[in-house]
């Protein structure tokens, strides 16, 4: 309702302005007037008008809409990406989902080099290459997932409640408003509780994808499948980074 009303009241000041700009007994500015210069400026006039009705109508049908993800069934990049990128603009939290953009897109590119090295170093029908394709499609099914729940408390966070509740009030000396301070204080509390959360989860991803590099670099050096014992170690510790990293449920 808030963006609606907002829309309306930029509608109105540029019909305001036109009507000053243009009518006749007001600046009566037009095309067609024999100085060049106000013949120009009504032009250019027309122009930024034109051009702030097209800005304010596809900024209000552009609105991202809240919707809220399985978190638990988000298995491909496309299934949480829009979302992300919808919210990146947004003040405050816009930089978690930009976070979470870059993350997604590390992470395939760093599973398509691994499918490589994996293919190259045990074969695609070996047993080894198997356990560790498992093992890559599970991290970045993680990752995916937490990023879905990171775009479902991005949506969920009221950015104007937010600014609200950091905005100085009036009377806060007062017993009134000392009461009504704790309440603020409580209420900023619980928005920064929701921000870390975010910065937890992107986090957990940044711990996700160094182990992936480490991963990528430890096969690399590998040979060929006989040391069984080093290629075990490398996917129980991943295996146990998933488990510490997985924030969906």
């Amino acid at each position: 309702m808030r963006k609606y009303v907002q829309l309306l009241a930029s509608y109105a000041v540029i019909a305001i302005t036109a009507m000053v700009l243009y009518t006749p007994w007001l600046v009566g500015l037009t095309p067609s007037d024999p100085s060049i210069l106000r013949a120009g400026l009504s032009v250019i006039f027309g122009i930024i008008l034109a051009g702030g009705f097209g800005a304010s109508t596809y900024a209000y049908l552009h609105e991202p809409q809240f919707r809220l993800l399985e978190s638990g069934e988000v298995d491909d990049p496309d299934d949480v990406l829009p979302e992300l990128r919808a919210f990146s603009s947004l003040p405050t939290v816009g930089q978690y989902a930009t976070e979470g953009v870059n993350q997604i897109e590390t992470m395939e590119r760093r599973r398509s080099r691994l499918y490589r090295v994996i293919e190259s170093t045990f074969g695609a029908e070996s047993l080894s290459h198997d356990k560790f394709a498992a093992v890559i499609d599970s991290a970045e099914r993680t990752l995916l997932r937490n990023c879905a729940l990171l775009a479902n408390r991005i949506q969920s966070f009221d950015v104007e409640g937010y600014r609200k509740a950091r905005r100085p009030r009036l009377g806060a000396g007062t017993v009134h408003g000392g009461q009504a301070g704790s309440l603020e204080a409580e209420r900023a509390a619980v928005y920064q509780d929701a921000l870390q959360d975010m910065q937890e989860v992107v986090e957990a991803n940044e711990r996700l994808l160094l182990e992936m590099g480490k991963l990528e670099m430890e096969l690399s050096d590998l040979e060929s499948d006989d040391n069984r014992e080093g290629n075990t170690r490398m996917l129980d510790e991943v295996k146990d980074l998933l488990e510490q990293t997985k924030y969906y449920r």
